[in-house]
């Protein structure tokens, strides 16, 4: 790809808006996701004031260098009528497909993606150690999946050089993880471009990182070519989309919620990513937003869990909950009063509050894995929710509950690691041990700083 990706590229060309052929200019910023159409026309005699024009489904292009661009989900930021007589429009783009020919149904059977920051994550390798040193493999490592409705492979790719006798001073070595999505019908871009992002989706919550695409395209199977009048291949089609680059964080492989090893091939995850879909947009606001204020990361963090336990527990019916507390629980006070306290159990109230989800998410499998949470801290669920209210419903009543600064942090960071164990539970990912392990050691820090801290005053420092 480009060398250089903050440089917009322009493009001039005729453009088909609706019936109508306007000459314009494409503009395309790699690195700020950017996908400009500016178009200049003369205004009809019929219309001093030009025609108005909303968001269109796609516009397509026949550039002057020869190729063929389809733009998708347009819509039109600026149109303005210069002395009745020009006419100028801006449309913005979702995304574009570059193809060889016109191809107004734009339909597909295969998405190629290359990612990066997502290779460590797979566990592939390109090389392999053997007796008479380190080589590049002669196959590479694969894993195939089976969701929904597609054919989901990843892979591993190396730049094409270390299978070359390296002529150059310095041969750079570069390893990418490939996602393939194929579906035995065609499908259309929007598509897959959602299984796509689902995937994405699931990657970035994987390793608490972004993930960026480095290049894509579209395979159709009835766009065959010839190689040397002998060999068969199919036309690439290019994908650019309207996402940003995004900063890739310094992240350590341990700290990883799983890797792609612990999705078993077989597994059928479908459903599941289906409801995660909400609760992954509201946990990637942790990084993937990095001038995001700490309130609003907050409460997309509690908005995550209470989405999350709407989509996968009780059916998110009240009575199911109240039959499940009891069944579990019996007659017993101290969880009940956790889970079923006045104001859940009053007759008017026909949902499940958030101080039930949270508490029924920090018991879990009443395995003590949160205890420091609902039982040393009782009311813990409780200041969460009133949190959530004060930034939401602000009252100076609820500003002494509420949680500010540090505290705030911690709260995140606890109410992070909840979602993480129990979204990783979903996926039949069983991280227990891990969540057990980090906690301590949190907790162990938090001691030893509220101990110093208690010091320092004691001897009068500060």
């Amino acid at each position: 790809m480009w060398e250089n990706i903050d440089v917009d590229r322009h493009y001039t060309g005729v453009f088909q808006v609706l019936n109508e052929h306007i000459t314009g200019e494409l503009i395309y910023n790699k690195q700020k996701g950017v996908i400009l159409l500016n178009l200049v026309k003369e205004v009809s005699s019929e219309s001093f004031f030009g025609k108005s024009y909303g968001t269109l489904p796609y516009i397509i292009g026949k550039l002057n260098s020869g190729a063929v661009v389809t733009l998708f989900n347009n819509k039109c930021s600026k149109n303005h009528t210069y002395a009745f007589s020009n006419q100028r429009l801006i449309f913005i783009s979702d995304y574009m497909v570059w193809s060889n020919s016109e191809r107004i149904d734009s339909s597909y059977n295969k998405m190629v993606c290359t990612l990066k920051n997502a290779y460590p994550w797979s566990g592939f390798s390109t090389f392999e150690e053997t007796e008479d040193g380190i080589k590049a493999k002669n196959s590479i490592d694969k894993k195939t999946y089976n969701w929904f409705g597609a054919k989901i492979t990843f892979s591993s790719y190396v730049n094409n050089p270390l299978f070359v006798l390296p002529t150059e001073e310095e041969t750079k070595i570069v390893q990418r993880l490939v996602l393939e999505i194929e579906t035995i019908e065609k499908s259309s871009v929007k598509e897959l471009v959602s299984i796509r992002d689902k995937i994405m989706s699931l990657i970035s919550f994987a390793i608490k990182n972004n993930v960026n695409i480095e290049e894509q395209y579209l395979y159709d199977y009835d766009d065959v070519y010839l190689i040397a009048n002998k060999y068969e291949d199919y036309h690439k089609h290019y994908l650019y989309t309207s996402g940003a680059n995004l900063d890739v964080l310094k992240i350590q492989r341990w700290h990883y919620n799983f890797s792609l090893k612990d999705l078993p091939e077989e597994a059928d995850i479908n459903d599941k990513l289906e409801k995660l879909t909400p609760v992954f947009n509201l946990y990637l606001s942790l990084f993937k937003y990095k001038d995001m204020p700490h309130e609003m990361v907050f409460l997309n963090i509690v908005q995550a869990l209470e989405t999350f336990h709407s989509r996968f527990f009780y059916g998110n019916k009240k009575d199911k909950y109240v039959d499940s507390v009891k069944s579990r629980f019996g007659d017993s006070e101290r969880y009940n009063k956790l889970l079923l306290n006045e104001t859940q159990m009053d007759k008017n109230c026909n949902f499940i509050i958030l101080v039930s989800r949270l508490n029924d998410l920090l018991i879990g499998k009443n395995d003590g894995l949160f205890c420091e949470y609902y039982i040393e801290n009782e009311e813990y669920a409780q200041t969460i929710a009133d949190t959530r209210h004060y930034y939401t419903h602000y009252g100076k009543s609820k500003e002494a509950k509420a949680l500010k600064g540090e505290e705030l942090l911690e709260a995140i960071y606890i109410l992070r690691v909840l979602l993480e164990y129990h979204i990783c539970l979903s996926l039949g990912i069983d991280r227990r041990d891990a969540i057990a392990e980090e906690l301590n050691t949190h907790n162990g820090w938090k001691l030893l700083s509220e101990t110093q801290g208690k010091s320092i005053i004691d001897k009068g420092v500060l």
